[in-house]
Formats: structure tokens, sequence, C-alpha cells
């Protein structure tokens, strides 16, 4: 560096600290701040693919065991336990609800392929529950009110889906 050129930063910095000192700009509105932050969150989430239709399997109800509710040509419905069996594709969905004390019990199983530690999840509009299956497939919620839920299984990139699930 030369002599000139130590001058010439001198002087760049002698005006920056001046503007410093006199700077009556005034801060962003709030709403504008958060405008702009929501502009990077807004980003982060279009980085994730969006699941596609083709990607969610419906799951079909095909046989609804309810205690003290046979219809002819089933088989004894005599315990204790509701028992559910809901097809989707070549995967089948056992469901056996019982009431323990003021909730339910729901005992699960997914048949046909390798399902285990695949997330399983139970909801509806105010309640959600999530658990990972067992080697074996199996999973299990306890603890479960009174109401109507959607059961969810995620499961090598596709989600089974088996809505109006009436626990009563």
């Amino acid at each position: 560096m030369n002599f000139t050129e130590i001058m010439d930063n001198e002087d760049l910095i002698d005006e920056i600290t001046r503007l410093m000192r006199t700077d009556d700009s005034a801060a962003a509105p709030a709403d504008a701040v958060k405008w702009s932050k929501n502009l990077f969150r807004a980003r982060a989430a279009a980085a994730e693919p969006p699941r596609s239709i083709a990607e969610q399997i419906r799951a079909v109800l095909r046989i609804d065991l309810t205690p003290q509710k046979t219809i002819f040509g089933e088989r004894s419905a005599s315990g204790a336990a509701r028992q559910m069996l809901f097809d989707a594709g070549a995967l089948k969905i056992d469901l056996r609800i019982a009431r323990v004390g003021r909730g339910f019990k729901i005992n699960g199983q997914v048949l046909g392929a390798d399902f285990a530690a695949e997330e399983v999840r139970l909801f509806n509009a105010e309640k959600s529950f999530s658990v990972k299956s067992n080697e074996l497939g199996e999973f299990k919620f306890e603890k479960i009110s009174k109401a109507t839920y959607t059961l969810s299984l995620i499961f090598k990139g596709k989600e089974i889906i088996t809505e109006n699930i009436e626990i009563d």
C-alpha cells in the first residue's frame, strides 16, 4: 500500500463514521419484518416435496366384528374386543379395540409386508397420537377417548389412510 491508498482508506473510514453518527433512519415496521422472515420459512417448506395423491392409499373395511352384534354368516364375536380388518391393496390392517377403564386401547398389526419401525398415526380434529410399529408390524394406542378417528400408516413413501374409525 502506498501513502495515497492509506489516506483514501482513512477518508473512507471517516465518512462511514460520520454517516453512522448522523443516521436518523427509523426501524422497519414490525409487520414488514415478520413478512420478510416468513418468506424464508415458506421457501424452506417448499423445499420438501409434497405428497401426491398417487402416494395415498385408502384402506377399505372388510370385516367389523363387534361384540354381541354379529350378522348372519360371521363368526362369533362374543369376546370383549371389537375386531376390524381393512384391505389396502396387498396389505391388510387388523385392529382390535377394547374398552379399558374410561378409555379404549387399540392394538393393530399390518399384515402382508415388512412393516417394522414404521410410523402409525391416529388423529382427528382435536387429538393426535403417533407410535412406531415393532418388528412384527404391531402397534398400540392406549387411553384413547370415544370419538371418530383417522388411522394413517407411513410406509415406503406411501401413506395408507383409514378414515372414520368410530371408537365407542
